[in-house]
């Protein structure tokens, strides 16, 4: 059977140029300290400055544009980023932390499609937790589960400074540094030896870091590099009190911790790590009718048993939204395809498997 899917392009929004904010963010959070050591405001009031600096430094944001967000001009929040700021501090944070509940709200509700499934409760839960106990994490799956998918989606809604990192393919040494010094707020243009020491100055303990793809170190770093930059995330960690999420595949249990040939080097970042969780190798099938039943498909999945064993997530959802689309697009022809599993087994042979 031929199957047309109709084609649905949206969301579409121009690039914005650069402007940048010409400081970065270990140089804002040492100057801001002066304001926490003055007990002007409070080490949760400094990562909210923090926060809303990223934000503007993501963006490629000018000190005015930023300022706008949180009704401030550029030369008041230029003040503020420098530690120079004598105004009523409390009222600023308020104001920073009105915004940054505005905007965690907003991304919530742009995230229409994201189903709270059974996987998100357990990432929401140890991110929770990491950020909370200033300790690190470790998160376990397989590809393709929906980790990275949840642990984005909780940078999008917090209203807490969550940074970001996965691990690139081949790493060396200096591509990891450079990786986590652009997540943290900090240039990636400067020396390695300087990069190392100012990411762990870039986060604090009301920081929540995240580093994605961690078994990478194992399939295509080599047992060096895999050492070197596990210390030095342990190292961060240690400098800087943050909470962590180590996220990865088996192999990163498998081989980065309990390989006998690296143990000795390794097992530190596991002793520190005071929850581990293991996400299961199928997708619930809870999980499973709960996306179903996002798109409008319910009812007994006998006739797809076999398809559903072994899916990803990726591929449940792409398929569950193309489904849709085939369906809403024959309302209108004689020929008429309910909105069930059998139309989606149909788009499923048809888009998904070999011929």
């Amino acid at each position: 059977m031929s199957i047309v899917i109709p084609e649905v392009v949206s969301d579409l929004t121009p690039a914005t140029p650069s402007q940048g904010m010409n400081r970065s963010a270990d140089q804002v959070r040492a100057t801001c300290r002066v304001y926490v050591d003055a007990g002007r405001i409070t080490d949760e009031g400094l990562e909210s400055i923090i926060k809303l600096f990223n934000l503007g430094k993501q963006r490629g944001y000018s000190f005015d544009q930023t300022g706008a967000l949180v009704e401030y001009s550029g030369a008041t929040l230029s003040r503020l980023f420098a530690g120079k700021y004598e105004g009523a501090l409390d009222k600023v944070v308020t104001q920073i932390n009105s915004y940054l509940e505005l905007e965690a709200e907003r991304a919530k509700m742009k995230s229409d499609r994201f189903i709270e499934n059974s996987i998100w409760t357990k990432v929401n839960g140890l991110c929770n937790f990491a950020i909370l106990r200033n300790t690190p994490t470790m998160l376990i799956g397989p590809t393709q589960i929906g980790k990275t998918y949840c642990l984005k989606e909780y940078m999008r809604r917090s209203n807490k400074q969550v940074c970001y990192v996965r691990i690139p393919a081949a790493p060396t040494m200096k591509l990891a540094v450079a990786a986590f010094a652009d997540a943290v707020g900090v240039t990636s243009s400067i020396r390695e030896d300087d990069a190392r020491l100012r990411v762990a100055r870039a986060v604090g303990r009301n920081t929540l870091l995240i580093v994605d793809e961690l078994h990478e170190l194992v399939m295509s770093g080599g047992k060096s590099t895999a050492m070197k930059v596990v210390e030095w995330i342990r190292e961060i960690g240690d400098r800087s009190a943050c909470g962590m999420v180590l996220c990865g595949t088996s192999a990163m249990k498998d081989d980065l911790i309990n390989d006998p040939r690296m143990k000795g080097w390794l097992v530190q970042i596991e002793q520190r790590c005071q929850r581990t969780v293991v996400l299961p190798n199928r997708i619930p099938m809870e999980d499973i009718e709960l996306a179903a039943k996002v798109y409008g498909i319910s009812g007994s999945t006998a006739c797809v048993e076999g398809i559903l064993s072994n899916i990803r997530m990726n591929r449940l959802t792409s398929c569950l939204a193309l489904t849709a689309s085939w369906c809403a697009g024959n309302n209108k022809s004689r020929q008429k395809h309910p909105l069930n599993w059998e139309s989606f087994r149909a788009v499923y042979r048809s888009q998904f498997e070999e011929v």
